[in-house]
């Protein structure tokens, strides 16, 4: 076999060749050690409505620093956007609960960026695989896009139209007029309210002074709580009271109308009735006086004495029959009440 034997310069490019070899190397591992290619990765899922300028590849932040990427972007049935992404194992015990996504552009121009904010120290920690709420945010690019710029100006075209019209009406000379007139009247309503306030305030002054609309109210209360205790006793022990009330009322008004008829027929004899009850009066003596004189008389005095012991005993059979039917009334009570 021959055996190739190298010259001094040779052996000199050759090393060269070997060095810058192992420096590529030692170069390409420290750059994968700082881009975390040998780290652990911890996955995640957001969706977002409008996922404008995201992209496989699109930067992962938390609190400013590089934390993962995006690994997968996804349109679902629903026009919402499904972005899977993933962040360093040492970015995970950050991202809680509570934590959100939005997406962000760290300056004016430039692309967008997935921004996870960092979830509080109380809240729940969010395993691998679970989903992060995300934040919908509209920064000045995204309001500058063509999508975006035709709704806006829309909404300009039709605010101008509007102030065309607002424009044209004032241009008629009596709506200006109107509105001059409008502004005029509005100084002596102020003044009318004004004193309206100020006579109100003195009318609350007068009924509150020494405290009497609040003693009054507090009564009024009392009043009507010992009124809620008395009602339902008074419907139990008397249900038939409304309806005997309901019927006295229809009594009442009977007997008024009743009384249109009599008073007319009174106030036509109204003058004869003195002499009337005093010349009844004078009969009535005279009456008196004829009896008595009859009773004196030898033949009647005996009659009239009869008939006085009858009335007598006849008052006290009607005393005690009365005195009987009191006692049996209480004699029944007795019992229902026990």
């Amino acid at each position: 076999m021959m055996r190739v034997k190298f010259n001094k310069f040779e052996r000199v490019a050759g090393i060269f060749v070997g060095l810058a070899f192992f420096g590529f190397l030692i170069f390409m591992a420290s750059v994968a050690v700082k881009q975390g290619w040998f780290e652990t990765k911890v996955y995640y899922y957001t969706v977002f409505q409008n996922a404008d300028g995201v992209h496989t590849g699109t930067t992962v932040q938390m609190a400013g620093l590089k934390a993962g990427s995006v690994e997968d972007v996804e349109l679902l049935s629903d026009n919402s956007i499904h972005v899977r992404f993933y962040v360093l194992s040492k970015f995970r015990e950050k991202i809680k609960a509570d934590s959100t996504t939005q997406l962000v552009r760290p300056f004016i121009i430039g692309e967008r960026v997935l921004e996870v904010a960092v979830g509080s120290e109380q809240a729940k920690l969010v395993t691998g695989d679970g989903k992060v709420p995300s934040v919908e945010t509209v920064d000045l690019m995204t309001l500058m896009s063509g999508k975006q710029i035709g709704k806006h100006l829309n909404l300009v075209s039709g605010m101008l139209d509007n102030m065309r019209v607002l424009a044209e009406a004032f241009f008629d000379k009596n709506r200006t007029q109107s509105f001059i007139k409008m502004f005029d009247r509005i100084d002596p309503l102020i003044r009318n309210m004004n004193v309206m306030a100020q006579e109100v305030v003195k009318l609350a002054k007068q009924a509150n002074k020494d405290e009497q609309l609040g003693v009054v109210l507090s009564r009024v209360a009392v009043t009507t709580h010992e009124l809620n205790k008395l009602l339902p006793q008074i419907t139990e022990q008397a249900p038939h009271l409304v309806k005997d009330m309901s019927e006295m009322v229809a009594n009442l008004s009977v007997l008024t109308q009743e009384f249109k008829v009599v008073i007319p027929a009174l106030a036509a004899i109204a003058p004869d009735l003195p002499r009337t009850t005093r010349r009844a009066v004078e009969a009535l003596d005279e009456a008196v006086v004829l009896i008595k004189s009859m009773q004196k008389s030898f033949l009647m005095r005996g009659s009239a004495k009869e008939v006085r012991e009858e009335e007598l005993a006849a008052e006290k059979e009607r005393n005690r029959k009365k005195d009987l039917e009191s006692l049996d009334a209480d004699q029944k009570r007795l019992p229902a009440a026990e």
